[in-house]
């Protein structure tokens, strides 16, 4: 009895509203750039954009927010999925800029792992982005098979799955709100597939669309995609409280 008096103000407490975690990934870098178009490199780009979102996250107590990379450095896939696991992160956001070999392509892309299949075309833009390095094989091999799991286990399991669906998709969703252009696409991209929180990752644009690759290249653009993330990640947040606290009711 007085163990069950203990473990309640503890339970009390994992349901308090507290600071999310966010890890923010920028994309590429070292001596992998990224796509490159008109001088603009994805490894830069992206990096900047994160700077101004880790600002406006930072200034803000409702979030604490870490980076995958803060300079041009190379970090592999591995390592980020890594990165984001220890800091146990609520939110993973990955950005990327685009590229296609027609010149007319723009507009942004959101991309969420999730049990649907993807098209060929996201398919193909997941296999280029993970090819970015030779991704570790052997990992799998550790995995223990479910079937040997206990019941209570895989259960737990699966509803850890659908929450981490249903929440990479909300986040997604509310990103696509100030971007009505934005398309949301899924497709197993490491990052996305292997982090155990809820993530996205944001195509900000095409770097191959000549007046896209302009407006990206600018402070100004590129501070707009950062303010248009914050408020997508404020209204997650607010999202998520709401739920906890009817949860409670």
């Amino acid at each position: 009895m007085r163990r069950l008096l203990i473990l309640i103000p503890i339970l009390f407490l994992s349901f308090e509203a507290h600071a999310l975690q966010v890890m923010i990934d920028p994309g590429h870098g070292g001596i992998d750039s990224g796509t490159s178009h008109l001088g603009v490199q994805e490894k830069d780009l992206v990096l900047k954009v994160a700077g101004y979102l880790k600002d406006l996250l930072g200034s803000n107590p409702q979030f604490t927010v870490q980076m995958t990379r803060e300079k041009d450095q190379h970090v592999s896939l591995s390592e980020r999925v890594k990165k984001a696991e220890k800091s146990q992160a609520d939110l993973f956001l990955s950005l990327h800029a685009n590229s296609n070999p027609s010149t007319r392509v723009k507009g942004t892309e959101l991309y969420f792992q999730n049990s649907l299949p993807p098209d060929e075309e996201s398919l193909l833009l997941a296999e280029q982005e993970n090819q970015a390095e030779a991704v570790a094989t052997n990992s799998a091999k550790s995995v223990e098979s479910p079937s040997k799991k206990g019941d209570i286990m895989a259960i737990v399991e699966d509803l850890h799955r659908q929450h981490r669906a249903k929440s990479s998709l909300q986040i997604t969703q509310l990103l696509a709100q100030d971007w009505s252009s934005a398309a949301i696409k899924q497709a197993p991209f490491y990052v996305v597939s292997k982090t155990t929180m809820p993530s996205v990752l944001i195509e900000v644009g095409f770097l191959t669309h000549p007046e896209e690759a302009k407006k990206l290249s600018s402070v100004k653009y590129q501070q707009e995609i950062a303010q248009k993330i914050y408020k997508a990640v404020v209204q997650y947040k607010e999202m998520m409280d709401k739920i906890e606290g009817q949860a409670l009711e």
